[in-house]
């Protein structure tokens, strides 16, 4: 990726990522970042045919990029249906681009799914404090991650 942001910067300094070219075009210095490819993409989506085709709607963020640029990528869905009705704004994912799907109710939370649940506000007001205290974060995990029997 081409940008600006990091000419004149020292970031470079401490960051071998970063190098210079010349813009071909108007000869301007640019900075340029190689591509992110993670080795395992894993993003939630509402629903997938049975065809391995997943629909994305909502403030879907970077979740086609996530899964088109992993070397592998698992999604977890709300549900299997017989056919996608992508609406305007939605996103689907091919199924060639996605290696597994799993089933995974609220798998979201305390995110949201848009047309499923909210977004859980009160967990991230409350989360500051959680994620700053050693102790309390364990017993979250305890609680919520390793002994969870569903939605935190």
């Amino acid at each position: 990726m081409l940008l600006r942001g990091y000419v004149g910067s020292d970031l470079p300094k401490v960051n071998s990522q970063i190098k210079f070219i010349e813009c071909p075009f108007t000869g301007e210095r640019l900075a340029a970042v190689p591509a992110v490819r993670p080795d395992v993409g894993i993003v939630h989506a509402q629903k997938a045919d049975r065809a391995g085709n997943v629909l994305v709607e909502g403030i879907i963020g970077v979740q086609k990029e996530v899964v088109l640029a992993a070397r592998h990528s698992i999604v977890t869905i709300e549900e299997v249906v017989d056919e996608l009705q992508a609406g305007p704004n939605a996103c689907v994912i091919p199924g060639w681009a996605i290696d597994a799907i799993a089933v995974a109710e609220q798998g979201a939370y305390p995110s949201y799914a848009h047309g499923y649940y909210p977004r859980d506000n009160a967990f991230y007001k409350a989360w500051d404090e959680i994620a700053r205290d050693r102790e309390a974060f364990a017993a979250w995990l305890e609680e919520h991650v390793y002994h969870a029997g569903g939605a935190a």
